[in-house]
Protein backbone atom coordinates (compact mmCIF):
# COMPACT_ATOMS: atom_id res chain seq x y z
CA UNK A 1 0.00 0.00 0.00
CA UNK A 2 2.98 2.74 0.82
CA UNK A 3 4.90 1.70 -2.20
CA UNK A 4 1.22 2.28 -4.26
CA UNK A 5 0.80 5.83 -2.41
CA UNK A 6 4.50 6.78 -3.30
CA UNK A 7 3.18 5.43 -7.33
CA UNK A 8 0.18 7.89 -7.16
CA UNK A 9 2.25 10.75 -5.51
CA UNK A 10 5.16 10.64 -7.80
CA UNK A 11 2.29 10.63 -11.12
CA UNK A 12 0.21 13.77 -9.30
CA UNK A 13 3.17 16.06 -8.10
CA UNK A 14 6.55 14.56 -9.67
CA UNK A 15 4.72 13.92 -13.18
CA UNK A 16 1.94 16.35 -13.27
CA UNK A 17 -0.37 13.88 -14.39
CA UNK A 18 -3.75 13.55 -14.23
CA UNK A 19 -5.23 12.12 -11.03
CA UNK A 20 -6.45 8.90 -11.12
CA UNK A 21 -6.09 5.45 -9.56
CA UNK A 22 -4.70 2.51 -11.97
CA UNK A 23 -5.82 -1.09 -11.65
CA UNK A 24 -2.24 -1.31 -9.37
CA UNK A 25 -3.72 1.10 -6.86
CA UNK A 26 -6.88 -0.39 -6.35
CA UNK A 27 -5.40 -3.93 -6.06
CA UNK A 28 -2.91 -2.83 -3.46
CA UNK A 29 -5.92 -1.03 -1.81
CA UNK A 30 -8.05 -4.47 -2.27
CA UNK A 31 -5.05 -6.46 -0.45
CA UNK A 32 -4.93 -4.20 2.10
CA UNK A 33 -8.58 -3.92 3.35
CA UNK A 34 -8.50 -7.90 2.74
CA UNK A 35 -5.89 -9.01 5.36
CA UNK A 36 -7.71 -6.53 7.83
CA UNK A 37 -11.30 -8.42 7.51
CA UNK A 38 -12.17 -9.28 11.11
CA UNK A 39 -9.61 -7.63 12.57
CA UNK A 40 -10.42 -4.98 15.75
CA UNK A 41 -7.64 -2.88 14.44
CA UNK A 42 -10.02 -2.40 10.82
CA UNK A 43 -11.12 0.97 11.63
CA UNK A 44 -8.14 2.56 12.41
CA UNK A 45 -6.34 0.93 9.61
CA UNK A 46 -9.10 1.84 7.20
CA UNK A 47 -8.57 5.59 8.71
CA UNK A 48 -4.92 5.21 7.77
CA UNK A 49 -5.66 4.37 4.33
CA UNK A 50 -7.59 7.39 3.97
CA UNK A 51 -5.58 9.64 5.31
CA UNK A 52 -2.72 8.72 3.34
CA UNK A 53 -4.80 10.97 0.65
CA UNK A 54 -4.42 14.12 2.83
CA UNK A 55 -1.06 16.00 1.35
CA UNK A 56 -3.38 15.68 -1.79
CA UNK A 57 -5.97 17.21 -0.03
CA UNK A 58 -3.95 19.78 1.24
CA UNK A 59 -1.98 20.88 -1.48
CA UNK A 60 -5.37 21.68 -3.16
CA UNK A 61 -6.99 23.17 -0.62
CA UNK A 62 -3.70 25.40 0.01
CA UNK A 63 -3.97 26.92 -3.32
CA UNK A 64 -8.04 27.16 -3.20
CA UNK A 65 -8.82 24.61 -5.64
CA UNK A 66 -11.58 23.14 -3.57
CA UNK A 67 -13.32 21.27 -6.65
CA UNK A 68 -9.71 19.32 -6.82
CA UNK A 69 -9.59 18.98 -3.57
CA UNK A 70 -13.13 17.42 -3.01
CA UNK A 71 -12.37 15.23 -6.12
CA UNK A 72 -9.45 13.74 -3.98
CA UNK A 73 -12.07 11.67 -1.36
CA UNK A 74 -14.36 10.64 -4.59
CA UNK A 75 -11.08 9.32 -5.56
CA UNK A 76 -10.30 7.61 -2.11
CA UNK A 77 -13.75 6.35 -1.64
CA UNK A 78 -13.73 4.52 -4.77
CA UNK A 79 -11.59 1.60 -4.18
CA UNK A 80 -13.15 1.14 -0.52
CA UNK A 81 -17.05 1.39 -2.46
CA UNK A 82 -16.09 -1.00 -5.03
CA UNK A 83 -14.60 -3.65 -2.38
CA UNK A 84 -17.32 -3.15 0.01
CA UNK A 85 -19.39 -3.99 -3.34
CA UNK A 86 -17.33 -7.54 -4.23
CA UNK A 87 -17.54 -8.14 0.19
CA UNK A 88 -20.64 -8.94 1.07
CA UNK A 89 -21.29 -7.82 4.30
CA UNK A 90 -17.97 -6.27 4.68
CA UNK A 91 -18.01 -2.54 5.70
CA UNK A 92 -14.91 0.02 5.47
CA UNK A 93 -14.88 2.77 7.76
CA UNK A 94 -15.15 5.89 5.96
CA UNK A 95 -15.85 8.71 8.09
CA UNK A 96 -12.44 10.41 7.41
CA UNK A 97 -13.11 10.79 4.13
CA UNK A 98 -16.82 12.32 3.92
CA UNK A 99 -15.41 14.45 6.89
CA UNK A 100 -12.70 15.60 4.94
CA UNK A 101 -14.90 16.23 2.18
CA UNK A 102 -17.68 17.88 3.95
CA UNK A 103 -14.93 20.71 4.95
CA UNK A 104 -14.18 20.98 1.52
CA UNK A 105 -17.61 21.74 0.43
CA UNK A 106 -18.30 23.95 3.10
CA UNK A 107 -14.80 25.71 2.18
CA UNK A 108 -16.29 25.98 -1.09
CA UNK A 109 -19.70 27.59 0.31
CA UNK A 110 -21.63 24.59 -0.32
CA UNK A 111 -23.80 24.40 3.32
CA UNK A 112 -26.16 21.79 1.60
CA UNK A 113 -23.59 19.34 0.38
CA UNK A 114 -21.39 20.15 3.10
CA UNK A 115 -24.30 18.78 5.88
CA UNK A 116 -25.30 15.87 3.95
CA UNK A 117 -21.19 14.82 3.82
CA UNK A 118 -20.99 15.80 7.41
CA UNK A 119 -24.07 13.59 8.61
CA UNK A 120 -23.03 11.12 6.34
CA UNK A 121 -19.28 11.17 8.05
CA UNK A 122 -21.58 10.89 11.29
CA UNK A 123 -23.25 7.95 10.16
CA UNK A 124 -19.88 6.15 9.21
CA UNK A 125 -18.50 6.95 12.54
CA UNK A 126 -21.55 5.15 14.37
CA UNK A 127 -21.53 2.17 12.14
CA UNK A 128 -17.94 1.62 13.42
CA UNK A 129 -18.15 2.83 16.88
CA UNK A 130 -19.73 -0.38 18.93
CA UNK A 131 -23.05 0.52 19.05
CA UNK A 132 -22.35 4.28 20.05
CA UNK A 133 -25.05 6.13 18.08
CA UNK A 134 -23.30 9.59 18.03
CA UNK A 135 -19.61 9.24 19.22
CA UNK A 136 -17.76 11.75 19.98
CA UNK A 137 -16.12 12.26 16.22
CA UNK A 138 -15.46 15.60 14.67
CA UNK A 139 -18.07 14.97 12.15
CA UNK A 140 -21.05 14.65 14.79
CA UNK A 141 -19.05 17.73 16.48
CA UNK A 142 -19.51 19.54 13.41
CA UNK A 143 -23.26 18.62 12.69
CA UNK A 144 -24.49 19.08 16.66
CA UNK A 145 -22.35 23.07 17.59
CA UNK A 146 -19.69 20.95 19.76
CA UNK A 147 -17.92 24.25 20.40
CA UNK A 148 -16.02 22.25 23.20
CA UNK A 149 -14.12 19.53 21.29
CA UNK A 150 -10.86 21.03 20.59
CA UNK A 151 -9.71 17.71 18.03
CA UNK A 152 -11.76 18.79 15.20
CA UNK A 153 -9.89 20.21 12.24
CA UNK A 154 -12.51 22.45 11.34
CA UNK A 155 -13.36 23.66 14.53
CA UNK A 156 -12.66 27.28 13.48
CA UNK A 157 -16.51 26.42 11.35
CA UNK A 158 -17.74 25.38 14.52
CA UNK A 159 -16.55 28.48 16.62
CA UNK A 160 -17.81 30.59 13.52
CA UNK A 161 -21.42 28.85 14.13
CA UNK A 162 -21.42 29.35 17.83
CA UNK A 163 -20.11 32.99 17.97
CA UNK A 164 -23.72 33.82 15.32
CA UNK A 165 -25.79 31.86 17.77
CA UNK A 166 -24.31 33.68 20.69
CA UNK A 167 -26.01 37.42 19.37
CA UNK A 168 -29.17 36.26 19.39
CA UNK A 169 -28.73 33.91 22.70
CA UNK A 170 -27.24 37.69 24.39
CA UNK A 171 -30.33 39.40 22.98
CA UNK A 172 -32.75 37.05 24.32
CA UNK A 173 -31.34 37.54 27.94
CA UNK A 174 -31.02 41.59 27.61
CA UNK A 175 -34.23 41.78 26.17
CA UNK A 176 -36.23 39.46 28.43
CA UNK A 177 -33.55 40.25 32.00
CA UNK A 178 -32.65 36.28 31.87
CA UNK A 179 -29.24 34.82 33.19
CA UNK A 180 -29.00 32.77 30.05
CA UNK A 181 -25.62 31.97 27.52
CA UNK A 182 -25.12 29.47 24.86
CA UNK A 183 -23.93 27.04 27.70
CA UNK A 184 -27.38 27.28 28.86
CA UNK A 185 -28.22 25.80 25.62
CA UNK A 186 -25.73 23.30 25.39
CA UNK A 187 -26.24 22.35 28.74
CA UNK A 188 -30.08 21.93 28.55
CA UNK A 189 -30.68 21.18 25.42
CA UNK A 190 -28.10 20.79 22.78
CA UNK A 191 -26.49 17.83 24.51
CA UNK A 192 -29.93 16.16 25.84
CA UNK A 193 -32.35 16.95 23.05
CA UNK A 194 -35.82 15.28 22.58
CA UNK A 195 -34.42 13.69 19.36
CA UNK A 196 -31.17 14.46 17.80
CA UNK A 197 -33.06 15.46 14.14
CA UNK A 198 -33.70 18.46 16.56
CA UNK A 199 -30.65 19.31 16.72
CA UNK A 200 -29.16 18.73 13.41
CA UNK A 201 -32.33 20.85 12.07
CA UNK A 202 -30.99 23.46 14.29
CA UNK A 203 -27.45 23.71 13.39
CA UNK A 204 -27.99 23.21 9.49
CA UNK A 205 -30.60 25.85 9.86
CA UNK A 206 -28.34 28.21 11.92
CA UNK A 207 -25.37 27.71 8.83
CA UNK A 208 -28.19 28.92 6.33
CA UNK A 209 -29.13 32.29 8.70
CA UNK A 210 -25.37 32.94 9.17
CA UNK A 211 -24.68 32.61 5.32
CA UNK A 212 -27.92 35.08 4.28
CA UNK A 213 -26.99 37.58 7.02
CA UNK A 214 -23.34 37.59 4.96
CA UNK A 215 -25.15 39.09 2.02
CA UNK A 216 -24.97 42.68 1.06
CA UNK A 217 -28.62 44.17 2.80
CA UNK A 218 -29.25 45.63 -0.80
CA UNK A 219 -29.46 42.68 -2.69
CA UNK A 220 -32.24 41.46 -0.03
CA UNK A 221 -34.72 43.37 -1.07
CA UNK A 222 -37.14 41.19 -3.39
CA UNK A 223 -39.97 38.59 -2.83
CA UNK A 224 -37.92 35.95 -3.53
CA UNK A 225 -35.65 35.93 -0.52
CA UNK A 226 -38.40 36.91 1.45
CA UNK A 227 -39.91 33.36 0.86
CA UNK A 228 -36.19 32.25 1.66
CA UNK A 229 -35.69 33.84 5.22
CA UNK A 230 -39.10 32.58 5.82
CA UNK A 231 -38.29 28.98 4.93
CA UNK A 232 -35.60 29.29 7.20
CA UNK A 233 -37.58 30.93 9.95
CA UNK A 234 -40.13 28.22 9.53
CA UNK A 235 -37.01 25.48 9.93
CA UNK A 236 -36.47 27.19 13.33
CA UNK A 237 -40.13 27.06 14.35
CA UNK A 238 -40.19 23.14 13.59
CA UNK A 239 -37.44 22.92 16.11
CA UNK A 240 -39.25 25.05 19.05
CA UNK A 241 -42.57 23.37 17.92
CA UNK A 242 -40.61 19.46 18.55
CA UNK A 243 -38.81 20.96 21.98
CA UNK A 244 -42.26 21.89 23.60
CA UNK A 245 -43.90 18.84 22.40
CA UNK A 246 -41.69 17.23 23.97
CA UNK A 247 -42.91 18.45 27.45
CA UNK A 248 -46.31 19.13 26.11
CA UNK A 249 -46.79 15.70 24.36
CA UNK A 250 -50.20 15.26 24.89
CA UNK A 251 -51.35 18.58 22.16
CA UNK A 252 -49.89 18.66 18.56
CA UNK A 253 -50.97 22.55 17.25
CA UNK A 254 -48.14 25.14 17.62
CA UNK A 255 -51.02 27.41 19.52
CA UNK A 256 -51.04 25.07 22.17
CA UNK A 257 -47.04 25.07 22.50
CA UNK A 258 -47.21 28.23 22.41
CA UNK A 259 -49.73 28.63 25.05
CA UNK A 260 -48.18 26.05 27.26
CA UNK A 261 -44.50 27.79 27.09
CA UNK A 262 -46.04 31.48 28.25
CA UNK A 263 -47.81 29.32 31.22
CA UNK A 264 -44.68 28.39 32.03
CA UNK A 265 -42.91 31.16 31.83
CA UNK A 266 -45.51 33.17 34.03
CA UNK A 267 -47.27 35.27 31.29
CA UNK A 268 -50.17 32.83 30.55
CA UNK A 269 -51.93 33.95 27.40
CA UNK A 270 -54.88 32.02 26.74
CA UNK A 271 -56.30 33.90 24.02
CA UNK A 272 -53.14 33.39 22.08
CA UNK A 273 -55.07 31.57 19.36
CA UNK A 274 -57.18 34.66 19.03
CA UNK A 275 -54.88 36.53 17.00
CA UNK A 276 -55.11 33.70 14.04
CA UNK A 277 -58.16 35.82 12.62
CA UNK A 278 -55.66 39.18 12.42
CA UNK A 279 -52.90 37.94 10.88
CA UNK A 280 -55.02 36.61 8.21
CA UNK A 281 -56.54 39.61 7.98
CA UNK A 282 -53.61 42.05 7.75
CA UNK A 283 -50.58 39.94 8.43
CA UNK A 284 -48.09 42.94 7.39
CA UNK A 285 -49.13 45.22 10.07
CA UNK A 286 -49.95 42.53 12.90
CA UNK A 287 -46.60 41.24 12.86
CA UNK A 288 -45.34 44.93 12.89
CA UNK A 289 -47.61 45.65 15.86
CA UNK A 290 -45.52 42.59 17.70
CA UNK A 291 -42.04 43.69 16.62
CA UNK A 292 -43.19 47.31 18.00
CA UNK A 293 -44.95 45.82 21.13
CA UNK A 294 -48.15 46.92 20.33
CA UNK A 295 -50.07 43.64 19.47
CA UNK A 296 -53.33 43.90 21.40
CA UNK A 297 -56.20 41.18 21.91
CA UNK A 298 -59.18 42.70 23.03
CA UNK A 299 -57.50 46.08 23.98
CA UNK A 300 -54.70 44.71 25.84
CA UNK A 301 -51.51 44.97 24.88
CA UNK A 302 -49.21 42.04 24.89
CA UNK A 303 -45.77 41.63 26.64
CA UNK A 304 -42.60 41.58 25.19
CA UNK A 305 -42.71 37.44 25.24
CA UNK A 306 -46.17 37.29 24.54
CA UNK A 307 -44.91 38.97 21.35
CA UNK A 308 -42.46 37.07 20.35
CA UNK A 309 -44.57 33.94 20.87
CA UNK A 310 -47.13 35.46 19.10
CA UNK A 311 -44.93 36.51 16.27
CA UNK A 312 -43.31 32.66 15.94
CA UNK A 313 -47.51 31.71 16.03
CA UNK A 314 -48.15 33.98 13.17
CA UNK A 315 -44.81 32.43 11.29
CA UNK A 316 -45.80 29.14 11.62
CA UNK A 317 -49.10 29.94 10.35
CA UNK A 318 -48.37 31.29 7.08
CA UNK A 319 -45.05 28.79 6.48
CA UNK A 320 -47.58 26.05 6.47
CA UNK A 321 -49.96 27.61 4.36
CA UNK A 322 -48.49 30.02 2.03
CA UNK A 323 -46.11 30.28 -0.67
CA UNK A 324 -45.99 34.07 -1.44
CA UNK A 325 -43.77 36.17 1.27
CA UNK A 326 -45.03 39.58 2.82
CA UNK A 327 -42.82 42.58 2.44
CA UNK A 328 -42.51 42.93 6.26
CA UNK A 329 -39.83 39.67 6.32
CA UNK A 330 -37.31 40.89 3.98
CA UNK A 331 -37.70 44.71 5.17
CA UNK A 332 -37.45 43.93 8.99
CA UNK A 333 -35.74 40.08 8.78
CA UNK A 334 -33.22 40.93 11.58
CA UNK A 335 -36.39 41.87 14.06
CA UNK A 336 -38.47 39.04 13.04
CA UNK A 337 -35.29 36.21 13.30
CA UNK A 338 -34.57 37.93 16.60
CA UNK A 339 -38.19 37.28 18.07
CA UNK A 340 -38.11 33.87 16.73
CA UNK A 341 -34.99 32.79 19.01
CA UNK A 342 -35.91 34.79 21.19
CA UNK A 343 -38.65 32.04 21.50
CA UNK A 344 -36.32 29.41 20.96
CA UNK A 345 -34.13 30.70 23.90
CA UNK A 346 -37.39 31.11 25.91
CA UNK A 347 -38.40 27.67 25.60
CA UNK A 348 -34.90 26.44 26.53
CA UNK A 349 -34.99 28.70 29.52
CA UNK A 350 -38.31 27.88 31.02
CA UNK A 351 -39.04 24.02 30.15
CA UNK A 352 -35.52 22.62 30.21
Amino acid sequence: MDAAFDRLYEKAIVAGAQLQLDCEFRAAAFQYFDSYIGSPDAPAAHDHYFYGFSPLWVNFRSTWRFDRAEEIWQMALDPAQEWERTHSGQQIDKGVPYYFWAITALLRGSIDSGYVLAHQAAEEDSRTSSGIKYPDTPAYALVSLNYDKVNQAFKGWVDGQASFFKVFIADYSNVHRRRFSIDDVRDKFLRYPPNHDVVFLLTYTLARLKEMSEMPAGAKQNQFVGQLQLNLLFDLLLVIDNAIKQKNSSKWQFVDHGTYLLGHACHALPQLGELNTQFKNNFGQCMTDALDGKLAINGKVLDRLQCDVAIAYGLRNRGAHKIESESVIWNDFDRIQRAVFRAFCATIDYLY
